[in-house]
């Protein structure tokens, strides 16, 4: 490599680095906050759950927190059978 083009390549990496510089300057990064409010936004958490318990049977559920007080405010489980059909048929 001579070194002409290397001065060259040197020369647009840093030009390239300067532009990349001023764009950040003129364009700057805004970052999202979360913000608390006097709504109750996000008071309730669900949390969903399914297990493989064996050939022919899985079980599902799931419960709904209440945040602000910390009691399960609604909950369920299932249990669901699975046919037992081969990919032949």
């Amino acid at each position: 490599m001579s070194s002409a083009s290397r001065t060259k390549g040197i020369l647009f990496f840093l030009s390239a680095l300067a532009v990349l510089g001023l764009m950040a300057s003129i364009f700057p990064l805004r970052y999202a906050t979360a913000e608390r409010g006097q709504s109750e936004i996000g008071r309730y958490q669900l949390s969903s759950w399914a297990s493989y318990s064996g050939a022919k049977v899985h079980h599902s559920g799931y419960y709904v927190i209440d945040t602000l007080s910390g009691k399960i405010v609604d909950k369920g489980h299932e249990i669901h059978g699975i046919s037992g059909r081969s990919s032949s048929e």
